[in-house]
């Protein structure tokens, strides 16, 4: 029986499971080593790695969720999942967690002398979980959704929340994350690196799910029973930027071939740092946060917003509340977590494809049945087949500071005709913060002084944009 080789010959990679992708190149997982492996890669016992998350029934569904809803029909490249952003996002948080961990740790010893510094992998691990869950609660064609299907249904009371609000899939993702996936990543014991000392967490830490759900939240809660350093990160995932849009905006962009601008994380990880007022950036990496959100507004203008994109989904939003009813029934999924399991786009197109052929069709549909009224059947044989029944006839695009819209807009674009015209309004929040947040971003002065919130030093960015579209009925 040949001996375990020692560390110095045992590389790191039998510890580490490597994922291609074509945005970041390769991703790194943690993955169940033998025990005789643990001892000589001086890893910690463990009883869940980040494999055992990825290969959960909650994260798999996240392959049959697709990443650009109706955006697919019009860039026929587009076909990847909420799973492969996911990993992505994984991977950009960890790149963040562990450039920011040496500032943080020293914010820590500033701000609470007492109180203890989490140690790189606990960081890392926390920030790349957090990246990984993000979108775990999402439903077919994702936004679409929550808006014309959760909105219907409150979310579950949070007393860090002054008002009540709407579900989202964020409200789910918090639920999935208590709930259903807790125990593993109480487990968790380290994050991917070579090196064992930054891999494995200090004696006595775990990553507390509750943390997770925190980061994961919008909007954004406060919470002061939250550790400091977590509170920290929370505009990594809710801020001006984020680790979720620093991959989507490159990944959307190279999948859906549309050329964008440079985005470079690379500058912007190199001038940020965690001082005890929270997440800051350097005055000199302002620039590249420029170039970034105007590339992410692009997208949004050309691709997410694209005339042929919204007239799909006029049609769309007459059909999903009814078609999501035909095959979940009645009752929020925030009750019903089994269920809305099984609940994803493959079940959702498998059933519209049969309404479209005039199969399950029914003048009474019953909630739960599979049925749907016969005009239903129609549209979604128009919408499988990318002929929607609109076309823009008028367009007008303007900025704004406080999101509404001027009325010489509105007076341009005319009224709706009820079944012949219709109205499309859009709002891009393209600065991603609201005044007075607590979790924006600060600038800091070459001088070293204080500068002013991000979102307030973004001269090029519009606060608001708008798009606006008057569109005809042509079938």
């Amino acid at each position: 029986m040949t001996d375990l080789a020692p560390t110095a010959r045992r590389p790191a990679f039998a510890a580490i499971n490597l994922v291609s992708d074509p945005i970041h190149g390769y991703l790194e997982l943690t993955k169940p080593v033998t025990p005789a492996e643990a001892a000589a890669l001086e890893l910690p016992d463990e009883s869940a790695t980040e494999v055992d998350l990825l290969d959960s029934a909650w994260l798999q569904r996240l392959r049959r969720i697709s990443q650009l809803q109706s955006a697919r029909w019009v860039f026929p490249t587009a076909e990847h999942s909420r799973f492969t952003h996911g990993l992505g996002v994984m991977h950009e948080a960890g790149l963040w967690a562990a450039a920011l961990h040496p500032s943080l740790a020293a914010a820590v010893r500033s701000a609470e002398p007492a109180a203890r510094v989490p140690s790189e992998g606990l960081v890392v691990e926390t920030l790349r979980v957090a990246g990984l869950l993000h979108d775990v609660g999402h439903g077919p064609f994702a936004h679409f959704f929550d808006d014309h299907v959760l909105s219907a249904f409150a979310a579950p009371p949070d007393g860090r929340r002054p008002d009540a609000k709407a579900l989202t899939h964020e409200d789910l993702g918090q639920l999935i994350v208590l709930r259903e996936l807790a125990p593993t990543i109480r487990a968790l014991r380290r994050a991917p690196h070579a090196a064992p000392d930054r891999a494995r967490f200090a004696d006595g830490e775990a990553v507390d799910p509750a943390w997770v759900a925190f980061l994961i939240s919008k909007p954004a809660i406060a919470d002061a029973a939250m550790p400091r350093w977590v509170r920290w990160l929370q505009p990594l995932l809710s801020g001006v930027f984020t680790v979720d849009n620093l991959d989507y905006v490159r990944r959307d962009a190279y999948m859906t071939g549309v050329a964008t601008a440079p985005v470079d994380p690379d500058r912007l990880r190199r001038y940020a740092f965690v001082t005890p007022d929270g997440l800051t950036l350097h005055e000199s990496g302002v620039g590249a946060l420029e170039q970034f959100l105007l590339t992410r507004l692009y997208l949004y203008e050309h691709v997410y917003l694209h005339r042929t994109v919204r007239a799909i989904d006029i049609d769309l939003a007459e059909v999903f509340a009814p078609s999501i009813r035909a095959i979940f029934g009645e009752g929020s999924p925030a009750d019903r977590l089994g269920d809305y399991a099984d609940l994803d786009e493959y079940a959702l197109l498998h059933q519209a494809a049969m309404w479209a052929r005039g199969e399950h069709l029914s003048p009474r549909p019953h909630p739960g049945d599979g049925t749907v009224e016969p005009s239903i059947g129609e549209t979604w044989r128009r919408i499988l087949l990318r002929r929607p029944r609109w076309r823009v006839e008028r367009e007008v695009r303007a900025e704004s500071e406080t999101g509404s819209w001027p009325s010489h807009v509105l007076d341009a674009l005319g009224s709706s005709e009820p079944g012949q015209a219709v109205v499309d309004l859009a709002a891009v929040d393209a600065r991603r913060a609201r005044p007075g947040a607590d979790q924006r971003l600060r600038i800091e002065r070459r001088d070293g002084t204080p500068g002013p919130a991000a979102s307030d030093a973004l001269r090029r960015v519009p606060r608001v944009a708008l798009v606006g579209r008057r569109y005809r009925r042509v079938g």
